[in-house]
C-alpha cells in the first residue's frame, strides 16, 4: 500500500480514505478503556478546509440504536458493515481537504482517534515496503524515496494517527505540536463543523462541492456546480434521522433542485420496487425549499433500518453471484443475463418560465 509511482498520486489519493478505513484501522485497533474526549482533533484539520467529514463511531455504539447497528454489523455481507465492524475500538474519524488546487491536486488528510497499537502499525507497514522517517520527532511511515505528494502515515501517539499526502500530514504535525489553530476560527466551515459535531453522529460540511469533493472522487457534475454549500448530518438515538441542507448558488438553482429532487425520489422508489423497505425509505424522504435553500430529511426506526440493510445485503450478494457466474471459464454455462434498462436517464421539469429543464439521472435497476 505504501509503494507506488508518485505520478499516480492523484488516483491513489482519491482512494486514501478507503485505504485507511478498510485496510489500516481493522488491524491496529486494540481494546483499551474508552476515552471521553470529544472532537479535540478538529484543530489538526486544514485551516483552509472546504471539506470536513466526521464519524463518531463511539457515539453510535452507545446510542439506543447501538445494539441494532451492532446486530447488523455482525451479519456481515456488506462492505460498509464490514468496515464498521473493523473499527469497533476507533472512537472518531475526521476527513479534511481544502479541495482541488490550481494545479489539479487534491490534498487529503484523514485523522483517526482511538486506541492504537503502534508496534503493530510499524510491523505491518514495513512488511508492506514502507520505511520509517522522522519529522519534528514524530515517526512517519512512507514509501522509499517519498516526496510530499506521496502518502504518509504519522504516529502521533497511541490515540491519534494521521494519513494523507506528505504536505498535509506534516502541516498537521506542526499544528499538533504548537497546539495552534491557524485561521480555523476565521473559516466558517469549522464553525459549522463544531455545531454539527456536537449534535450529529455522522456529519459533513462541504463548501463549493464542485471542487471540495474532488479528493473523494465526487466532483465535476453540473449539479454540483449549482451548489454553494452542502451540510449533512445523521443523528442516532431512538431513531436514525438524516438531514441534508443545500445552499444553491442562486434562487433559480434552488427552485430547480427542490422541483427535481422529488422526481428523483419517485424514480428511486420505482427502482427499489422489489425491495419494499428501501422503497419506503425513498418515499419518506421529504424535500422543502425557501429561496436558494433546500432541505431534505428522513427518519428511520430500528425495524426499517434493519430491513433496509437486509435488502441491501441480499442485493449485494446477488450482484456478486451474478458477477462470478459471468466470469466462469469457457465451457461452463452461466445464467443468461437479464435485460437492463438504459443507464442514462433524465428528469424533465416542465412549466418553468425558462422552458423545459432536464436533470441527468443515472440509475441501475436492482436485479430480480
Amino acid at each position: 500500500m505504501f509503494l507506488g509511482d508518485s505520478s499516480d498520486i492523484e488516483g491513489r489519493m482519491r482512494l486514501a480514505l478507503v485505504a485507511l478505513l478498510l485496510l489500516l484501522l481493522p488491524l491496529i485497533a486494540v481494546s483499551q478503556p474508552v476515552r471521553t474526549a470529544k472532537w479535540s482533533i478538529l484543530p489538526l484539520a486544514h485551516p483552509n478546509a472546504k471539506l470536513l467529514l466526521g464519524l463518531d463511531w463511539r457515539r453510535i455504539l452507545e446510542s439506543p440504536m447501538g445494539p441494532v447497528v451492532q446486530e447488523q454489523v455482525s451479519k456481515g455481507g456488506h462492505p460498509l458493515l464490514g468496515f464498521l465492524d473493523s473499527i469497533e475500538n476507533v472512537d472518531r474519524i475526521l476527513v479534511s481537504s481544502p479541495g482541488a488546487d490550481e494545479e489539479g491536486r487534491s490534498p487529503l488528510l484523514v485523522i483517526g482517534e482511538g486506541r492504537f497499537l503502534l508496534p503493530h502499525i510499524r510491523e505491518m507497514a514495513k512488511a508492506d515496503g514502507a520505511v520509517s522517517r522522522k519529522y519534528n520527532d514524530v515517526e512517519l511511515l512512507v514509501p522509499p524515496n517519498a516526496t510530499n505528494t506521496d502518502l504518509h502515515f504519522a504516529l502521533l501517539d497511541g490515540h491519534t494517527i494521521l494519513f494523507g499526502d506528505g504536505s498535509s500530514v506534516k502541516q498537521a504535525i506542526d499544528r499538533w505540536q504548537r497546539s495552534a489553530q491557524e485561521g480555523h476560527e476565521r473559516n466558517p466551515v469549522f464553525f459549522r463543523a463544531v455545531t454539527l459535531s456536537a449534535m450529529q453522529s455522522i456529519w459533513a460540511v462541504a463548501h463549493e462541492p464542485s471542487t471540495s469533493l474532488a479528493p473523494l472522487g465526487i466532483n465535476g457534475s453540473g449539479l454540483a456546480e449549482q451548489v454553494e454549500n452542502v451540510e449533512f448530518g445523521i443523528t442516532v438515538g431512538q431513531t436514525m434521522d438524516a438531514t441534508v441542507w443545500v445552499k444553491a448558488a442562486t434562487e433559480e438553482a434552488g427552485e430547480m433542485l427542490a422541483t427535481g429532487l422529488p422526481a428523483l425520489l419517485q424514480l428511486a422508489a420505482l427502482t427499489y420496487n422489489q425491495q419494499p423497505s428501501l422503497a419506503q425509505v425513498a418515499r419518506r424522504l421529504k424535500v422543502v425549499n425557501e429561496k436558494n435553500y433546500v432541505k431534505m430529511g428522513v427518519s428511520v426506526d430500528s425495524r426499517l433500518f434493519s430491513r433496509s440493510l437486509d435488502e441491501l445485503r441480499a442485493s449485494a450478494v446477488k450482484t456478486t453471484t451474478t458477477a462470478i457466474a459471468a466470469s466462469q471459464p469457457a465451457g461452463q454455462i452461466a445464467p443468461p443475463a437479464e435485460p437492463q434498462p438504459p443507464q442514462r436517464r433524465v428528469v424533465r421539469i416542465v412549466g418553468m418560465d425558462e422552458g423545459v429543464r432536464e436533470i441527468p439521472y443515472e440509475v441501475k435497476r436492482p436485479e430480480e
